[in-house]
């Protein structure tokens, strides 16, 4: 019996400790298409602000539509929601880009961090982002994102966007 308890004991601190993670898919075969990002207007602004700056900096072209805004059928559209979560301070818990192009969903990129004891999930807010359009966008790999993320875990930075 204490074996077990042991076992079990041990599985739920790795599980608590378990770091920050990215998950999904890139875009595929399109050629520097117009970008319609949708706003989401639940989500801070920092969010969709760290989109905007990420589609500058890579000269995608793009509008900006208003929340609730159809899919324009011949511009890649950008759906996003980001949800914020306190523990000693306020950090990106959960994160969701999806891009959808002629009506079909074409990829999408998930970011979690679990509300546990790993100090890892204070990273950055805008740079998490920065990371889930380098993934969207074919700039880097699930993989790689992970590992970057994983070699820099023990990195204690409150969560700067507002």
């Amino acid at each position: 019996m204490r074996k077990i308890l042991l076992c079990g004991l041990f599985v739920a601190v790795l599980t608590g400790c378990a770091g920050p993670q990215y998950m999904g898919s890139g875009i595929e075969d399109l050629d520097s298409p117009e970008i319609f990002l949708i706003r989401d207007k639940e989500t801070r602004s920092g969010f969709q602000n760290a989109m905007v700056d990420w589609l500058i900096s890579h000269n995608y072209k793009f509008v900006l539509a208003p929340d609730g805004s159809e899919h324009d059928l011949d511009k890649l559209s950008l759906e996003y929601v980001g949800l914020w979560s306190w523990d000693m301070a306020i950090f990106l818990a959960d994160a969701r880009i999806t891009a959808y192009h002629k009506g079909q969903r074409v990829g999408e990129v998930k970011y979690k961090a679990s509300n546990n004891f790993n100090f890892s999930k204070f990273g950055t807010g805008e740079e998490r982002v920065k990371s889930m359009m380098d993934v969207l966008f074919g700039k880097i790999s699930i993989d790689e994102v992970n590992k970057i993320n994983d070699a820099t875990k023990d990195e204690n930075s409150q969560d700067d966007i507002e």
